[in-house]
């Protein structure tokens, strides 16, 4: 019986720092794709499509209640003139989480706010935001991105 106890405390201890292992993991990769969300912000609203193709698969598609559902090669058309019609004031991205479909695709789902214009308009705000990630020759690109707008919520 007494050999059982330094057995099981291993086991025990092997699965609580291989999950801790794998929660460091996966708190790296968020921060990793929400820094690269950050980057295609900021590349959309400088029109710089070099920027952008760093993070997106151009053949991708993406969907936003603005422009409705496109392929991302026709949105890199018309980032530098969208960018010059856009005037921000301030963003941000918060409230991450992800979901690992597999060990080369990841769901990861914000929250967008902001305040400024698009072509004299006020810029819808907030929105929550999807973005399919999937890893290629180890660089996550972004394949597919969904905006759908935050309803108020009913008053109770």
């Amino acid at each position: 019986m007494n050999r059982k106890i330094p057995t099981v405390l291993a086991a025990v201890s092997i699965a609580v720092c291989t999950t801790a292992f794998v929660r460091a993991q996966d708190a790296q990769l968020e921060k990793t794709l929400m820094a690269n969300e950050r980057a295609i912000n900021e590349s959309v609203l400088k029109g710089d499509t070099a920027g952008f193709k760093q993070h997106v698969d151009t053949t991708g598609w993406a969907i936003d209640s603005m422009m409705g559902r496109m392929p991302v090669a026709e949105f890199v058309k018309g980032l530098p003139a969208m960018s010059k019609d856009m005037k921000m004031a301030s963003w941000d991205i918060s409230d991450p989480k992800m979901l690992q479909v597999d060990a080369n695709t990841v769901v990861l789902t914000h929250k967008w706010t902001g305040t400024g214009t698009y072509q004299g308009q006020p810029v819808p705000s907030p929105a929550w935001a999807s973005t399919v990630w999937t890893k290629r020759s180890g660089k996550w690109t972004a394949v597919f991105h969904q905006e759908s707008l935050a309803s108020p919520q009913p008053v109770k």
